[in-house]
């Protein structure tokens, strides 16, 4: 069995860049988006275990990218992150991460969250 694949979301290549490396450091198999569209894209063409996402991008949001996928993947857990609060319906058993955060917040919260999912 292959390693769970996590789709990391976000219009920053930087911050995109060093979610997949912490993704990848355990264990796990990133995939990149760089919009909400790309991530919607992605979600029919790839199996894929976990979102982490931006909240606010533009054209399609965090917000709206979760409920998208949880239609095509009911039990998908996700993670938003976002360095602005912004008002918004998160996705039941969801995760929010504030930033700035460190690898070991973002390596908890993937282990929580792919837990989650399992259950």
């Amino acid at each position: 069995m292959s390693a769970p694949q996590v789709l990391c979301v976000d219009d920053e290549a930087l911050i995109r860049m060093m979610l997949a490396d912490w993704v990848d450091e355990l264990g796990l198999r990133p995939l990149e988006a760089g919009s909400g569209e790309e991530a919607l894209a992605k979600l029919d063409q790839a199996e894929v275990d976990l979102l982490i996402t931006d909240i606010r991008m533009e054209g399609i949001s965090g917000w709206e990218v979760a409920e998208q996928a949880r239609r095509r993947r009911p039990g998908l857990p996700v993670i938003y992150i976002s360095g602005h609060p912004s008002p918004g319906d998160p996705v039941p058993d969801s995760i929010y991460l504030a930033k700035p955060f460190g690898a070991r917040q973002l390596q908890d919260a993937v282990r929580d969250a792919l837990e989650l999912g399992a259950a």
